[in-house]
């Protein structure tokens, strides 16, 4: 009885959406949808656009089990490219408030930025959206330690963060698809990453949440296609100088041909598995953090040694992880974190470089993380 009452009130959460949806199209536009011969085929449609968008919705908890979302403004973070002029047409299509248009000019590729950004906000001119545009010379702004890609999301995640909040949004939404997932999953292990970083992206963290995480780059391109949309390719996506391009363009077809073409699914299967994981150390590491008295983490910040005696060597890392957090230090990977949690074990002194800026001194009796002078 309760899955028959489930899977009605689903059907009518997502007819909400579909029905909403059609009020925006042209006549022609409504037409085409409903054409059974030469219109859009059923998988690119919008009632079935309607089932993806409703589903990532409830499950990420920005939607009701009736199709309803908030009422209030919403931020789209708009590139130009592929992925999120499709997240923008979703938004458009069935968020019932305002949708913000938000790009970010990283001041990196001269001419061809302008361009998305003319681009971009001629889309949200069209679409009767407000566009906003931010800017920084992301070169000029790194931290020691960061590279040019850290920086440049650091400076784009703080800007529409800081818009989000100045307009009274109730979120930021990007456009992340199940091969970024993928991506960032094997990446992330090849760097060295513990059960955090194997979850790969987050579908919902704060404000900012992913409704096309669950849709893959192809399909989304054919749902601009099917309608004739248009976005801008940028140029430097193809350059395998970066490391995410290389994944991207070399390495991923290249195991997908010699070892699995069903890489992208397991991987995506894998970060599911390990969000449970996550989860259990972010709840350990808080309650470490409580019981050593981190929980208002500053620093400078000393813990006596003798805290640490009662702990595995699991659960240092653990806390390690959950201070570093805490105190937004760049991550450590799997080896630095267990190398620092058995220089903590061992009683010794020593000195442990943490990175932007930061060391973690020993003594015979105390733990310090303090600023590098």
């Amino acid at each position: 009885m309760t899955r028959t009452m489930n899977a009605k009130e689903q059907k009518r959460g997502i007819r909400v959406l579909y029905e909403n949806a059609l009020s925006r199209l042209s006549p022609e536009e409504r037409e085409k949808e409903r054409r059974k011969e030469g219109g859009i085929p059923y998988p690119l449609s919008l009632i079935a656009l309607a089932g993806h968008f409703y589903k990532a919705g409830t499950e990420q908890g920005w939607m009701r089990a009736d199709g309803r979302m908030p009422s209030a403004l919403v931020v789209a973070a708009v590139s130009g490219g592929g992925d999120s002029v499709a997240l923008l047409w979703f938004l458009r299509m069935f968020c019932t408030g305002p949708v913000l248009c938000a790009h970010f000019n990283h001041g990196i590729r001269g001419r061809a930025a302008e361009q998305d950004e003319a681009f971009v906000r001629a889309l949200a001119r069209d679409w009767n959206l407000e566009f906003l545009a931010g800017r920084a010379e992301v070169p000029s702004a790194m931290a020691p330690g960061e590279s040019l890609e850290m920086a440049a999301r650091r400076l784009r995640h703080d800007f529409l963060e800081r818009t989000a909040l100045e307009r009274g949004a109730w979120g930021v939404a990007l456009g992340h698809n199940r091969e970024d997932l993928a991506e960032t999953v094997f990446f992330n292990l090849l760097r060295g990453t513990g059960v955090r970083g194997s979850v790969g992206i987050p579908p919902r963290r704060g404000l900012f949440f992913r409704p096309l995480l669950g849709l893959e780059r192809d399909f989304l391109r054919a749902i601009l296609d099917s309608r004739k949309l248009k976005w801008q390719e940028d140029a430097t996506n193809a350059d395998i100088c970066y490391t995410r391009n290389f994944l991207r363009e070399s390495l991923f077809p290249l195991m997908k041909e010699k070892i699995n073409a069903r890489l992208v699914d397991h991987l995506v299967a894998f970060a599911e598995d390990m969000r449970y994981y996550r989860e259990e150390e972010e709840r350990l590491g808080k309650e470490l953090l409580f019981r050593l008295g981190c929980d208002a983490a500053l620093l400078p910040l000393t813990v006596e040694r003798s805290q640490f005696l009662p702990l595995s060597e699991q659960e240092i890392v653990i806390f390690i992880r959950a201070l570093g957090r805490a105190l937004k230090l760049p991550t450590l990977s799997r080896i630095a974190a267990l190398d620092l949690s058995r220089k903590i074990a061992e009683g010794g002194t020593f000195v442990f470089p943490w990175g932007g800026g930061v060391r973690v001194q020993g003594s015979a009796k105390r733990v310090c993380w303090t600023r590098e002078s």
